[in-house]
């Protein structure tokens, strides 16, 4: 915070006032949260705002009340500097003098009497700059045409104007917008009246209507010469759609403006009540950063490469990603919006409800799109990070900045979204609804905790505190039970032998912890339940013949990894395609979790591997090749990679040469899905090399003629062709690279190059990164293509190492820390003692200085000791 000398000085004469009076004004800042002294009641914001220019400029007026004497009052405020200040309290003016806060707070010292009990307003003028960052208000820039944006979640509105940032207080909000009058501007309401902005020439004034009562985080505006273009009307109320496309691409909404409508509707439906506020603006953002989305009310902003396709790029897989995403977005105006968590440690109260949510949408919408794609999608992710000792619970403290990076991880997201999937079917689907409803309409446009929901729910079902503690054990404790399962047939009815426990994995040391679980369990056409607790137990099965097929996760959904006796599993594997493709999938990623952390052999991933590539489910194909890749050969004993070796060639070979690089009309859109990684991972066993040459080919006539490729297989056409360039192949995708000013396609290129294998052509790839003409984030996505190679993983890591200084300086300051705490995500896959010393002693100093760093560290740190425990890496 920057403050003018004059003002410092006055601080000094007030403070000397105050000690004579006997009373030591607080001048130290609060640690992280602004406590309770005063409780903001309206804001009112102008915001000048030149998308060409460096700097903003704004007044704030915010009427408070003031809940105790205090000598300070701090708001928060990041980056900006206060030009004048007024309060006034009951009719008097308060002289205030401005104290520096640190990074995240501003004071307001009383240069009289203390602020007393009672409503005080305030009027604070100020400026600030641009972040370059997709945070606070953000600038950027698209084919020459500037933007300004918003970002505020989770703390950054302080970065646009000094306020109380904090989701506890659900404020009205007015804004208003002076801009060029060539811009477009866009707020949370419907503009209510546009004049010549006062002393502006050339300026426009936009005055936006009150808001509902929202805090901070979900204000939001965007300045800048967008097509605009009308979407009609939506659900009960007619609520008025809009798209706000970047310059000349008002056209590439094609599908959000076909899909919106449909999904508000379904959610309407669900939630029984009509969308909650006045309008709904959805808008691109050139490139986001850290996000892919944000809900901010009517007013839902998008990275572009979400919301924009020409009818080239508008592929199967862009329609069923934009629909997720926009579900889960548009479920967040009720969860989060209408009804806001009190505090961030009940994040998922916004984010596992809006992806559970999500996911019922998509599956009503189009029911193809949901078999076995939800569940490959959130289940992995949320293993991934369960099964490690410093998993965080899906309800979490948030105490300080560090934790409220954790707070937007897939513990949150995808387990929460998994855990509530699970007790929707425990409690039934229309008694958890119910339970929804009755939550939302008590505390709307208020906020609300997990123990407001966890009431709601036991209101609807009428169950007791036993129901709901089974509940809280798997939203308030971490980790992810392991259940070991066998079929007994000895006697009538036949029964299973069960035992829970938490699944450890191989390497680490984690606590024990104990769940009442929802086991269910599938055979034949039935599925039977049970509630099983920790330890051994015993499960009659109530069909009395014994089941030639019993699945252990029926309908694969559940949230507990089942680990089959090997008789069991074998049962299960023989018969693929009377498992579901949900069934499989989640099979799938259970044996990978399992074999990764040490606790299943390899020769059990590779036997449901089999299984799922002879599934007819494309996805269940898909999933299935990912764990085939993930066995790396130098980890296989010679009996496993000769069964490897033969299930390329009995399954993958056949399969390859069955759909090769070329489309064909009649396929499905899962099948056109599998075809990239396929192909690319056939290349990859190729013994003749045909595969790999072809890819090179495609990639030469694609850098000529995009249309020569299909959008659907572009990235894997361009990877393999890089993975396996020569110097002539690599020398056409480098000046591609350089040259393109696409985003969509820099991203596909700069990602193929970190592919490359030929030890000449590493070290040109890699010092890409540092040449003039590659910026931060493309230098980043560069490495971190490298670091996620199984073959690049090391030599890229060394090149971090060495180049650290001079990669960190090409990116944002504002930006560093997430972008190289998404580069040791990758490195969590290193798998050697000789490695995890490497990463020890680069990343130990460096990541306490880093937003998110010591998490991010201890994660992969965990992994890399999993690993090496798990395959006995020297």
């Amino acid at each position: 915070m920057r403050i003018p000398g004059l003002w410092a000085a006055a601080l000094l004469a007030a403070m000397a006032a105050h000690a004579q009076e006997g009373v030591k004004p607080q001048v130290q800042p609060p640690a992280f949260r602004l406590g309770e002294v005063a409780t903001p009641l309206e804001y009112g914001a102008t915001l000048a705002i030149d998308p060409k220019a460096t700097e903003f400029s704004g007044e704030v007026r915010i009427t408070m009340r003031i809940n105790r004497y205090t000598p300070v009052l701090w708001l928060n405020a990041t980056g900006l500097t206060i030009d004048s200040a007024y309060f006034e309290q009951e009719n008097r003016s308060l002289p205030v003098s401005v104290v520096a806060g640190g990074d995240d707070f501003v004071g307001f010292a009383a240069r009289g009497p203390h602020f007393s009990p009672g409503i005080a307003t305030a009027r604070i003028r100020y400026h600030g700059s641009y972040e370059r960052a997709s945070r606070g208000l953000f600038r950027q820039e698209e084919h020459g045409d500037a933007y300004v944006l918003s970002q505020f979640e989770s703390i950054h509105a302080r970065r646009a104007f000094p306020c109380f940032d904090e989701p506890g207080w659900k404020t009205p909000w007015r804004l208003i917008v002076d801009a060029p009058s060539s811009e477009v501007v866009a707020s949370n309401t419907p503009e209510m009246r546009a004049t010549a902005a006062p002393g502006r020439p050339g300026w426009t004034r936009h005055e936006f209507g009150p808001t509902k009562p929202l805090p901070s985080y979900l204000v939001a505006l965007a300045v800048g010469p967008f097509d605009v273009v009308d979407g009609g009307t939506a659900g009960a109320k007619k609520t008025k759609l809009r798209y706000l496309a970047l310059k000349g691409r008002g056209a590439e909404t094609r599908w959000a403006k076909e899909v919106t409508p449909r999904l508000l509707q379904i959610l309407e439906e669900y939630f029984g009540i009509p969308y909650p506020f006045d309008k709904l603006d959805t808008v691109s953002i050139p490139q986001s950063s850290g996000f892919g989305a944000m809900e901010n009310v009517g007013l839902i902003t998008y990275s572009s490469s979400l919301l924009l396709a020409t009818p080239r790029e508008e592929t199967a897989s862009f329609r069923r990603r934009y629909a997720s995403v926009a579900a889960h977005e548009l479920a967040h105006m009720w969860f989060g919006n209408l009804v806001t968590l009190a505090w961030w440690d009940d994040t998922w109260l916004n984010e596992a409800f809006a992806s559970w949510m999500g996911d019922k949408v998509i599956e009503r919408y189009r029911p193809e799109w949901a078999r076995g794609w939800s569940v490959r999608y959130g289940r992995s992710y949320a293993l991934e990070l369960d099964r490690l000792p410093s998993a965080r619970r899906i309800r979490n403290p948030v105490a300080d900045k560090n934790d409220l990076s954790g707070a937007f991880d897939s513990i949150t997201y995808q387990k929460g979204a998994a855990v509530l999937s699970m007790f929707e079917s425990w409690f039934s689907p229309e008694t958890f609804r119910q339970g929804v409803r009755i939550f939302l309409k008590r505390h709307a446009l208020a906020n609300a905790t997990s123990e407001d929901f966890i009431r709601a729910l036991g209101e609807a079902s009428g169950r007791g505190a036993e129901a709901l503690a089974m509940f809280r054990g798997f939203i308030e404790q971490p980790g992810v039970p392991l259940v070991d399962i066998a079929l007994d047939c000895t006697g009538e009815p036949a029964a299973l032998a069960l035992e829970q426990q938490r699944l450890r994995p191989a390497g680490v040391a984690a606590m024990e912890l104990a769940w009442t679980t929802p086991l269910c369990v599938r055979y034949g056409s039935w599925t039977q339940c049970a509630d099983i607790g920790n330890g051994k137990s015993f499960l009659p099965l109530t069909q009395p013949a014994c089941p030639s097929l019993l699945v252990a996760n029926a309908g694969g959904k559940s949230y507990y990894v089942a680990r089959y006796a090997r008789a069991l599993g074998e049962r299960a594997r023989s018969q693929p395609d009377l498992l579901s493709a949900n069934e499989v999938v989640g099979a799938l990623i259970d044996v990978r979790v399992l074999a990764e952390s040490g606790l299943a052999p390899v020769s059990d991933a590779l036997a449901w591997t089999d299984t799922g590539l002879a599934h007819s489910s494309p996805v269940a194909r898909l999933e299935a090749i990912e764990l085939l890749h993930k066995q790396r050969d130098v980890w296989l004993s010679p009996a496993d990679a000769t069964t490897k070796r033969e299930i390329i060639a009995r399954r993958v070979r056949p399969l390859a040469a069955a759909m090769t690089w070329s489309e064909a009309a009649a396929e499905t859109e899962d099948e056109r899905e599998l075809r990239p990684r396929l192909m690319s991972f056939a290349a990859e066993v190729d013994d003749d090399g045909e595969l790999r040459g072809r890819a090179r080919e495609l990639a030469t006539a694609w850098v000529a003629n995009h249309d020569a490729v299909p959008a659907t297989l572009t990235p894997a056409v361009l990877d393999t062709a890089a993975r396996f360039a020569d110097a002539d192949t690599y020398a056409r995708l480098e000046k591609a690279a350089i040259a393109t000013t696409d985003r969509r396609e820099r991203r596909y290129l700069l990602t193929a190059l970190g592919k490359v294998r030929e030890p000449t052509l590493r070290s040109p790839m890699l010092e890409l990164s540092l040449k003039e003409d590659t910026n931060g984030y493309d230098a980043a996505e560069l490495l971190e293509a490298a670091l996620a190679d199984d073959t690049n993983r090391r030599v890229a890591f060394d090149f971090l190492r060495a180049n650290y200084a001079a990669i960190g300086a090409k990116l944002p300051q504002s930006a560093l820390a997430s972008q190289i705490v998404w580069l040791m995500e990758p490195l969590g896959d290193l798998c050697t003692r000789d490695e995890r010393a490497l990463f020890v002693d680069f990343f130990k100093e460096r990541v306490p200085r880093l937003f998110g760093g010591p998490r991010a560290y201890q994660q992969a740190l965990e992994r890399i000791d999993i690993c090496v425990a798990a395959h006995g890496s020297p």
